[in-house]
């Protein structure tokens, strides 16, 4: 006669069986595992670490290249910046290059204001600009001067002295 074992029931639970001689075994049935979702949240996805693995070194940065900018030409020629000058004037967009080719002290007669400078060049135009003389840095020329905000179409006399392409000096005034 066969004899039969009580197994605990952790024994059980733990899928354990027993054998001994002489006995009949009685294993348990087969847990089945509980059924598993996949993460469908963002937060239960990023929880999950990130495994990298680069075995390449990163990428040496590029070398940095130096490509020497060449300095515009200093007009030292008086008419050359008068002409210069006037042509920056009558150039939309062309009133910092204006303005750069006025030496602090031609400056200083527009209050030192490049805002100020602009609101009268903006609308101005140099026509007919001739050359009269030049003797060293100074060059006289003529001119006639047309601004749309003021109404003004003027022949002038102007009298610009220029040192290294700067104009240090300007007097203008209306043509007799």
């Amino acid at each position: 006669m066969k004899k039969l074992i009580a197994i605990p029931a952790i024994a059980l639970a733990a899928g354990l069986s027993l054998a001994a001689c002489g006995t009949t075994v009685i294993q348990p049935a087969p847990v089945k595992p509980a059924a598993t979702t996949p993460a469908t949240t963002p937060a239960a996805a990023a929880s999950a670490p990130q495994v990298i693995i680069n075995n390449n070194p990163a990428p040496a940065p590029a070398p940095t290249v130096y490509v020497p900018v060449q300095a515009p030409a200093v007009q030292s020629d008086p008419w050359s910046v008068v002409v210069a000058y006037t042509n920056d004037v009558n150039t939309p967009g062309g009133n910092s290059a204006a303005w750069n080719l006025l030496g602090p002290s031609v400056q200083a007669g527009w209050n030192s204001d490049y805002n100020t400078f602009v609101t009268w060049a903006d609308p101005t135009s140099f026509q007919n600009v001739n050359e009269v003389s030049e003797s060293g840095d100074t060059v006289t020329f003529t001119f006639d001067l047309k601004n749309g905000t003021y109404g003004t179409d003027v022949p002038y006399t102007g009298t610009f002295t220029v040192d290294n392409g700067i104009i240090n000096s300007s007097i203008s005034s209306p043509s007799s």
